[in-house]
């Protein structure tokens, strides 16, 4: 399964493997927005790291997603 997430978080699209097809609905939908999240918070960690890089602080990118929630992401779409 691919689930393409823009910046801010919203789905751009979604290909389930003929494999993938044959799981129940319920766990598709689960697997889709686990890989929504990990993919999601990917890019504000990217984002984050921009940031602090060209303002040279962490002040600017206080409340932002951190590498440790897109860790907890990724552990919890690989338990899957």
């Amino acid at each position: 399964m691919w689930v393409r997430v823009a910046a801010r978080g919203h789905v751009l699209g979604v290909q389930v493997e003929p494999a993938a097809m044959r799981r129940p609905g319920h766990v598709l939908a689960e697997q889709i927005m686990a890989c929504a999240d990990a993919g999601y918070l990917e890019g504000q960690v990217a984002q984050r790291e921009a940031l602090v890089k060209l303002w040279g602080t962490d002040t600017v990118v206080e409340g932002m997603p951190t590498e440790r929630d897109f860790a907890a992401a990724v552990a919890r779409l690989n338990g899957m």
